[in-house]
């Protein structure tokens, strides 16, 4: 008789975690009242997405050899993409978030939550400044 076992779950994550060497902390859009009780953009950690283990990784492959790179007259720019891999299952990141990762703030351009609800997968972009 063939056993199968199941593939992703608790198991899956439980031998995987060394390699979740990043944490990563998902920030939603919110608003702060300023002194005239004005309401002011701004962002704030969402609720139990704070410090989530993660795995970092390069960018789409396809992505960064278009080398999405733009300059204007006072600067040039490159946009930096990474992979996200989160070690559970997070439905509730929307796209409109941010992923403070690495000292900034990134926007969010794909996510993916595999049909085992082990993992999500999140495509990251960010603007890296740079001089004419």
């Amino acid at each position: 008789m063939i056993r199968s076992a199941a593939i992703g779950g608790t198991s899956l994550q439980n031998s995987l975690a060394g390699f979740f060497t990043s944490s990563v902390t998902i920030m939603r859009a919110t608003n702060t009242l300023n002194e005239y009780g004005e309401p002011v953009p701004s962002w704030a950690p969402l609720l139990e997405h704070i410090d989530l283990d993660a795995m970092v990784a390069g960018g789409d492959v396809s992505v960064r050899m278009k080398r999405q790179e733009f300059r204007t007259s006072a600067i040039s720019a490159e946009m930096l993409y990474r992979r996200v891999l989160l070690n559970g299952s997070y439905p509730q990141i929307d796209h409109a978030d941010r992923v403070q990762w690495d000292g900034r703030d990134w926007a969010i351009i794909s996510i993916v939550n595999d049909v085992s609800n082990t993992f999500t997968e999140i495509l990251i972009e960010s603007i890296e400044p740079g001089n004419v």
